[in-house]
């Protein structure tokens, strides 16, 4: 699944203004090339890195960012990877289906495991301010101490065995799926059964040719081409 979060809709910012919003972040902030566009459900925000990528392998693939109305007041928005819309078939579009993030060659390498957390804290603090552009840090706001870690939602610093942030009420464990410890969201590995805790979709490995990351489950490579067997 797509990473999902739900916003409260306040200070008169609409779907369409945050839509917006996210599109000049990620063309300013990412230098990528970004379109945006009205669909049924709300709006749709799409952008890959401005180069020859799709020339050379012949893929399309995208940052995808859906938004749309959840209920009075509120928005859900929807970070995940999926095939370039065009923009002429904008209005016949509803409910998009995309895969998790994993879209080295649409986005770049750089922190993309990042990017749906820093969309949904520009898209917090657009809201806050009534629509008005903002800087984001992803540093937390307040000093770490020995023993912290930050919450990845609101950045606020948390006890590393805290089960749930105390500034904003996001889980701070997961469960390991082997022996089903509580163990915390950066761990990597389980301490109680040594599980690789990483996701399957956001596992990587590296091109013996060209030393490009690219997901774990790829057939080819999206830089050089490389057939994995």
């Amino acid at each position: 699944m797509a990473d999902s979060k739900m916003f409260m809709l306040t200070n008169d910012v609409d779907i369409e203004k945050i839509g917006h919003g996210i599109e000049n972040w990620l063309q300013v902030k990412k230098q990528l090339y970004v379109e945006g566009m009205v669909t049924n459900e709300g709006y749709l925000v799409q952008a890959k890195q401005q180069d020859s990528w799709k020339k050379l392998v012949g893929m399309d693939s995208a940052l995808q960012v859906q938004l749309f109305k959840a209920g009075d007041n509120q928005v859900m928005i929807n970070v995940g990877n999926g095939s370039w819309v065009d923009k002429a078939g904008a209005a016949t579009i509803g409910m998009i289906a995309f895969a998790p993030l994993a879209v080295t060659a649409a986005i770049g390498a750089w922190n993309q495991k990042k990017m749906p957390e820093e969309i949904f804290t520009f898209v917090s603090q657009f809201i806050m301010n009534g629509g008005q552009s903002v800087e984001i840090s992803m540093a937390p706001n307040k000093p770490m101490a020995d023993g912290q870690v930050a919450c990845p939602n609101c950045q606020t610093p948390n006890a590393k065995d805290a089960k749930f942030c105390t500034g904003c009420g996001t889980k701070m464990q997961k469960e390991c799926p082997h022996c089903h410890a509580s163990v915390g969201l950066d761990t990597k590995f389980c301490p109680e059964c040594g599980e690789d805790l990483t996701p399957k979709d956001q596992q990587v490995m590296t091109c013996p040719d060209c030393q490009n990351e690219v997901p774990a489950n790829s057939k080819f490579c999206a830089q050089c081409g490389h057939a994995f067997s």
